[in-house]
């Protein structure tokens, strides 16, 4: 009962001046406020928010951030912070109630509305501390070197009103139901439908939520090829805690007729804004996907480092420095002739999907006729998705390391849409080659290897087009990664025109690096070559 008897008693609220009653509600709100944010429930889920951070930046997931798609990730994050706060905003609701309590405060200054309109005011300090978080979150990603994009303080905002809207939720369910239960019960209906929500992430319905969770397993994309009503959700979301607020007040007592009327206008605007967001996908971003999907180049920039054009969408100019890092460390290994040739990288997104479950091929054809128009002919692609914070990602980035380093053996980027297989001294020089470039293909690789089976598939995309190593030359470079980069550079260096020759056998690839051969592949293992 501590802390409960705040004010003088005073038996009718007629009887204290509005100033009076107003500044009471104040006091009453700034006292719930530091017991909400003291209170274990948003303490517990602070805690883990911020063990997540530490988790993800110990593991190196925020080594490469997309900025215009983390601001929606800070949404997810802050729903620790939610349901800390509905959790606690409900027991601080029921708190005369639990106590036994609820006679004595008919005695207090505050009739039951106002009690219940402090309690809703205790709820801006938290939020306000979870403005706090998401800024802090996206600084520190934005200040990474590797960071790219821009963040939309729209997608920003959004965390923190669904922490107030749940606050309200949890005092809102305390004056319609008196029982410790509702809460939870509650919060596992609203986690019920968060989750149902994110595994339509291509539905429209999905908006109706808290939060409009995307299809994680597809790679970033240009802003400008997006679509996210996030502005409409935004103001959905104001007319909810504006709807949910007026209710609980209405609930506990209060007869005004601007809540009454509050309440009818925010019913109004939750239907309005909730039906706005169910637009679908806009005919000019439609267009633009295709435009970038077949023919990028009129919708990016490009820029000329040691002698290689990188071209990108605008949000990802930036990124050439990482591709930079293994265009080079294939590069350092190769004759200062063909070091020399004319290279170039090009970004690409590849949005097709199949609904037979059967993966689509590239366009291929189309990229080249492309890149042959806007003066970089035989460019290598590169996706959207870069590092090795998921295993997909890691995939992708050494599907472009393998795609460069082919580049270089052969003297050509490929022209075929199927997924090749190539074998030999050039399969195991490939490889090589693409799995040293940089410390994070080589991580990239030792995860791949270990989920492969009969060979090594790199693909740069989520297509049915990409390379394949046989296992014969796998067993080779795994023999070669045994030395130092040094050691085996220097000897493809100097036998550089009999490795990359289309005839030379894996047998005297070994014998010119330097190793056993590799043990004879069985019949059948050896797939096609090319």
């Amino acid at each position: 009962m501590s802390g409960t008897m705040t004010e003088a008693p005073v038996r009718a609220e007629s009887r204290t001046p509005s100033a009076a009653a107003g500044a009471a509600t104040r006091t009453l709100a700034r006292v719930e406020a530091v017991r909400l944010l003291r209170h274990p429930a948003v303490l517990a889920a602070l805690a883990l928010y911020l063990a997540q951070w530490v988790y993800s930046a110990y593991s190196g997931d925020d080594r490469y951030p997309v900025l215009h798609d983390e601001d929606r990730y800070t949404q997810v994050s802050l729903l620790l912070i939610a349901a800390g706060t509905l959790l606690a905003a409900n027991l601080a609701a029921l708190r005369s109630y639990r106590h036994g309590t609820d006679a004595m405060f008919d005695l207090l200054v505050l009739p039951p509305w106002r009690r219940t309109w402090a309690l809703l005011l205790a709820l801006l300090p938290v939020t306000a501390l979870s403005v706090v978080l998401a800024g802090a979150r996206i600084g520190y990603l934005a200040a990474q070197d590797a960071a790219v994009g821009s963040p939309s303080v729209a997608e920003l905002a959004t965390g923190p009103l669904v922490v107030l809207l749940a606050g309200a939720i949890g005092v809102l369910v305390a004056r319609v139901v008196r029982s410790v239960v509702a809460a939870p019960l509650t919060l596992a209906a609203l986690g019920i439908a968060t989750v149902v929500g994110a595994l339509q992430p291509t539905s429209d319905a999905r908006w109706w939520g808290l939060v409009g969770i995307e299809d994680e397993n597809v790679p970033p994309l240009p802003t400008a090829l997006t679509h996210r009503p996030v502005s409409w959700h935004l103001l959905y979301l104001a007319a909810l805690v504006t709807l949910v607020v007026a209710t609980a007040v209405l609930r506990a007592g209060g007869r005004s007729t601007a809540f009454k009327a509050t309440a009818g206008v925010a019913l109004l605007a939750v239907i309005g804004t909730g039906v706005a967001q169910q637009g679908g996908l806009p005919d000019e971003v439609r267009k633009a996907r295709t435009t970038a999907e077949n023919a990028p180049s009129s919708q990016q920039a490009c820029v000329e480092h040691d002698g290689i054009a990188y071209c990108a969408f605008p949000e990802f100019k930036d990124r050439y420095r990482q591709w930079a890092e293994v265009t080079g460390g294939v590069l350092r290994w190769v004759p200062p002739s063909e070091r020399a040739k004319r290279y170039a990288v090009r970004q690409h997104v590849f949005l097709n999907t199949v609904d037979s479950g059967v993966v689509p091929p590239l366009p291929v054809a189309r990229w080249a006729a492309d890149d042959r128009a806007a003066g970089t002919p035989g460019a290598v692609p590169v996706g959207t998705d870069w590092g090795t914070h998921s295993e997909l990602a890691g995939d992708h980035m050494l599907g472009f390391a393998g795609s460069f380093a082919y580049r270089a053996v052969t003297g050509e980027a490929s022209a075929d849409a199927r997924s090749q297989a190539i074998c030999r001294a050039r399969g195991a020089i490939t490889l090589w080659l693409a799995v040293q470039a940089t410390d994070q293909t080589r991580e990239a690789y030792d995860s791949l290897s270990g989920r492969s089976f009969g060979g090594l598939s790199l693909n740069a995309f989520n297509a049915a087009t990409g390379f394949h190593v046989n296992a014969r030359e796998q067993d080779l470079v795994r023999t070669l990664l045994t030395r130092t980069d040094a050691e085996v550079g220097a000897k493809v260096k100097q036998s550089w025109t009999e490795l990359t020759a289309p005839d030379t056998t894996t047998d005297e690839a070994a014998a010119l690096l330097g190793v056993p051969a590799p043990p004879a592949a069985r019949e059948g293992e050896e797939g096609r070559c090319r």
